[in-house]
């Protein structure tokens, strides 16, 4: 992860109906215990786990409660796919509300190249909820080779509440290193909603600021982080939630 990072990259443009939700806490540390072993047994694979004062994606306030997100990723086929999970998992309901599930394929550039670009595809999905899954392909863009890091990512819905609706995201980023072991990043991220039905616009700008820890002869970082998310149009989005915090823990 960067040295702070949005939870799953940004927020659902939409009001969510108010979900039931049927996972457990025994169900939560089962998940958590099998990526960890999975981590162990796949060198390019990572398990990390954050603990967020509220569950914002894409400028939305999805709930303002403490949530704990697991999330878990492996690179395969030579380290051009990148497949992996993340859920979000609600203290005040004692149960998980959202697990997705992700690909992402590296495109070959040529070694020369400035700009990196992966197609993907995500498929969001709520644990005793009615109706179809959440569905989203993308394409996204990277450059790593300026003094600051430039994405651009473009989400579709195909199907669920997010169907025939496009998010734009515009990132900017920066990390250097304040010791051996003590990280800093800087980022900004633009977000963009052409929804399929509703005012289209940008839609919110997300300011984070975070520390990644290495732990000295261990794989684990610990990662601080603070976002403050601002409103840029009340009538794409009204942002409820200013401030978010996020502490958590990486398994490389």
């Amino acid at each position: 992860m960067c040295p702070f990072s949005l939870p799953r990259g940004d927020t659902k443009s939409k009001t969510k109906k108010k979900r039931e939700h049927t996972m457990t806490v025994k169900k939560f540390i089962a998940l958590t215990s099998a990526a960890i072993a999975a981590t162990a047994l796949t060198a390019s694979a990572q398990v990390a786990v954050d603990i967020a004062s509220a569950y914002i994606f894409r400028g939305a306030t999805i709930n303002d409660e403490v949530n704990i997100q697991p999330g878990f990723d492996t690179s395969i086929f030579n380290g051009s796919t990148t497949v992996g999970t993340w859920a979000n998992y609600n203290t005040d309901t004692s149960e998980f509300d959202e697990i997705d599930y992700f690909f992402g394929v590296t495109i070959p550039t040529g070694e020369e190249s400035p700009v990196g670009i992966e197609i993907g595809y995500t498929e969001y999905t709520y644990p005793g909820a009615e109706g179809d899954a959440d569905r989203e392909p993308y394409i996204s863009f990277a450059s790593e080779t300026l003094p600051v890091d430039l994405s651009l990512g473009l989400y579709y819905g195909i199907d669920g509440a997010i169907k025939d609706s496009l998010y734009v995201n515009l990132g900017l980023g920066w990390g250097m290193d304040l010791a051996e072991n003590l990280g800093l990043g800087l980022s900004a991220d633009l977000g963009y909603l052409d929804p399929d039905e509703g005012d289209s616009g940008f839609s919110h700008l997300t300011l984070g600021a975070g520390l990644d820890i290495a732990i000295p002869e261990s794989e684990y970082v610990v990662s601080v982080g603070i976002a403050y998310v601002v409103e840029t149009d009340d009538k794409v989005l009204v942002v409820d939630e200013d401030f978010f915090f996020t502490i958590g823990t990486t398994l490389l």
